[in-house]
């Protein structure tokens, strides 16, 4: 596939600009779905008599809509109580049993300050009453400076230890889970239910706080002081884990199976199980409940969604992996209406045939998406088309699905590169085997008679020639309707015989020849780096075509003659030269070239200057100097690599031509020269070429550059007297 300069979207689109965009986009996919589904609605179908478990079916049973199979009352609770027991239980942290411990044990504190200036005995009281101190623990306490110590030690400690937490250990130790659900903040964290602070772990952290203090009555009045003012910070939240398991209970799918439309339940001739039955006896009850027109609208909404979801899977592909083909509207439209073809096709041959897969014609459209695009896309356009169509009831169990992706994956492969008429024959022979293939493995499985196979055989083969011919066919049609040129499109634009090439061999001969000479190289070079040299060539005979409105005014086309720049001023010279982009790509929207043959015109020259002229305004420059601007190509810069290769051909095959000694040394100094030139410049900066692909084209333009410039010697003059003018010269 030629490449095309992708569309953009707007960055600064609103959301409803980008929601419109995307749902445009997706329309030809709904349509295509609709119309799939008018061509194969689902049969009606009614199950008549349940079989008993055991007994063997007496036919076949398949479900002529999506239906569900519920479960009973008591399943739907065994199965609640086993999932509530799996929610882990959740514990919060109390801010307020934070605030309390800590208010307490200040407000004992100062109790007691106020309490030792009325007397001993009223201190005495508070410390016993509130913290049920000892003798020696209030004498401790007695004096101001221990006591305001102890403060700050009890109050930082609890402050400190309660703020990481601590539970109730007759609660956290009677929990059942060993992993509990710690929230904070409204944020859970999943513990360990053992790794959560208890009293005993305070009382312990306590007894190491204390070991600052040096009196042992100290150290125990640390421990009782805050024993007494403990609050539990860690607390089981009994609501939320209650609403969890609640949750969890209510999350029982009450479906105990779900049957899809087209599902084969039970087949003739096998017996009964116990979830056929259940299948069986689901459809009965959901046949008496629906009657016949619900029948109809689900069956409807069903097959609807089926074909829907098979095609998005093509579209998500287009939009996550092909995002130039995406943002083209038309390119949507095109895989549309090339689906929908397909379906239509093979709705007409199955109403004529009864239902034969080899007749399918996903083969031609794997060999127009891939002459379009890629055989990657090309595939899994087969593949699309193939699951959607096997979906479908008319041709359930009838192999299109193994059909169509064997003759699809073929014709992708086989239609790569098409440029010759064999190679379409290749093509055709190439899917004409695979059918013959899948016709002989079918046949190996299911036992066909030998007679079956051939005639299946033969069927693919027909189908692989009508499937050629109907894509060369609708070929111009789909190029039209995306804009893509193909390779086919490029081969007839690089026939020397239509009128603009053939005016520039008429008119411009030596820029005609200039042409040829660097088509030849451009090919080369991109094939050598994997790009499209056809693409290369092609837009290289047009490159120049903008010099027919004034030929003589370019020296290739003087042939020794007089030269009418020497007349001129550098500025009205260079105004000439510039202008024969701008021409050619007039003659080339007259002439209706496709845009990545035009892109060649501007970019070959990029936003180079006219140096010679250049120059010689700057020698001639009396005041200032000249400007720029007047002497730089339009441009743009090389966008693609062909372009890009495309403007090194270009100053390469002039730049060798002029050398004095066109020797194989000279002409790789030459052609490195002028690519550092162009890298310097940044003319390359836009097109998506490597170092090492410059490394390889300078190579293979020195490669074949030093073959065409060859040495030549002549012939001694003959006996008869042959005068040095018609000396004869061979190529050596």
């Amino acid at each position: 596939m030629a490449p095309r300069a992708p569309s953009r979207v707007a960055t600064g689109a609103s959301a409803g600009d980008r929601v419109r965009f995307h749902v445009i986009r997706w329309l030809p996919l709904l349509a295509t779905a609709l119309i799939t589904y008018a061509l194969f609605p689902p049969p009606a179908g009614v199950v008549t008599r349940v079989p008993e478990l055991g007994q063997v079916a007496e036919r076949s049973v398949v479900a002529p809509f999506p239906y569900q199979v519920r479960k009973s009352t008591d399943e739907m609770a065994r199965e609640g109580e086993s999932r509530a027991l799996t929610a882990q239980p959740v514990y919060r942290f109390s801010p307020t049993a934070y605030d309390s411990a800590l208010a307490a044990a200040r407000d004992f504190f100062a109790d007691l300050d106020r309490a030792s200036r009325q007397g001993p005995e009223l201190m005495r009281a508070a410390a016993v009453t509130q913290a049920h101190l000892g003798p020696a623990e209030i004498a401790y306490l007695s004096d101001s400076t221990r006591r305001h110590a102890m403060r700050e030690i009890v109050t930082h400690f609890l402050g400190e230890t309660l703020s990481k937490g601590v539970a109730d250990a007759g609660v956290i130790r009677g929990e059942p889970s060993r992993q509990v659900t710690l929230r904070r903040n409204d944020t859970d964290l999943v513990v360990s239910r053992d790794s959560i602070l208890t009293f005993a772990d305070l009382m312990e952290q306590a007894e190491v706080a204390g070991i600052v203090i040096e009196d042992p009555a100290g150290q125990r009045t640390l421990r009782r002081v805050v024993g007494a003012f403990y609050h539990p910070t860690i607390v089981p939240d009994l609501t939320v884990t209650s609403a969890r398991r609640e949750q969890l209970r209510a999350s029982v799918d009450p479906v105990r199976y779900g049957v899809r439309a087209g599902e084969r339940i039970v087949a003739a001739g096998q017996p009964v199980t116990e979830e056929v039955r259940a299948k069986l006896i689901g459809l009965h009850q959901e046949l008496q409940r629906r009657g016949s027109e619900a029948f109809w609208t689900a069956g409807a909404v069903g097959g609807f969604l089926y074909n829907a979801l098979v095609l998005s899977v093509f579209w998500l592909l287009m939009l996550f992996y092909r995002r130039g083909t995406y943002r083209e509207l038309r390119e949507m439209v095109f895989f549309g209406a090339l689906f929908t073809l397909v379906v239509v096709i093979t709705a007409g041959t199955t109403s004529i045939l009864p239902i034969r897969p080899e007749l399918v014609p996903i083969p031609f459209a794997a060999i127009l998406v891939t002459l379009l695009y890629d055989g990657r896309a090309g595939v899994f356009a087969a593949l699309t088309l193939a699951v959607l169509l096997d979906g479908q009831w008319a041709m359930r169990d009838s192999g299109i699905l193994f059909f169509g992706l064997v003759g699809g994956v073929a014709a992708a492969i086989g239609v790569r590169a098409v440029r010759r008429r064999r190679h379409l024959y290749l093509t055709v022979g190439l899917i004409a085997a695979a059918g013959v293939l899948a016709s002989v493995t079918i046949g190996l499985l299911q036992g066909w008679a030998t007679v079956t196979i051939v005639a299946s055989a033969l069927l693919g083969a027909l189908m692989a020639l009508a499937s050629a011919a109907l894509a060369m066919l609708m070929m111009p049609l789909a190029e039209s309707a995306t804009r893509i040129t193909t390779d086919l499109t490029l081969l007839e634009l690089s026939d020397l015989g239509r009128p603009l090439l053939r005016r520039l061999a008429l008119e411009a001969p030596g820029t005609w020849a200039h042409s040829l000479a660097m088509a030849n190289l451009c090919e080369s070079a991109c094939n050598i780096i994997g790009a499209n040299g056809l693409l290369a060539r092609v837009g290289c005979y047009y490159h120049d075509v903008g010099k027919l409105t004034a030929p003589g005014f370019f020296v290739e086309n003087q042939g020794g003659g007089p030269n009418p720049h020497d007349e001129m001023r550098p500025i009205d010279s260079a105004r000439i030269i510039r202008q024969h982009v701008l021409d050619g790509i007039a003659l080339a929207e007259a002439s209706g070239l496709p845009p990545v043959v035009k892109a060649f015109i501007p970019e070959h020259h990029g936003t180079t200057e006219v140096t010679y002229f250049l120059m010689r305004a700057r020698r001639s420059a009396t005041d200032g100097g000249p400007n720029p601007a007047d002497y730089r190509y339009p441009g743009p810069r090389p966008q693609s690599v062909e372009t890009a290769v495309a403007m090194l051909a270009d100053s390469a095959e002039a730049a060798v031509r002029v050398l004095p000694e066109q020797t194989p040394d000279n002409v790789r100094e030459a052609i490195e020269l002028l690519v550092q030139q162009k890298l310097a410049s940044g003319q390359l900066d836009d097109a998506p070429l490597t170092l090492r692909d410059l490394d390889r084209v300078k190579r293979e333009f020195a490669r074949v550059m030093s073959g065409t410039y060859h040495k030549r010697i002549g012939y001694p003059r003959a006996s008869g007297g042959i005068t040095p003018e018609f000396q004869i010269v061979e190529r050596q």
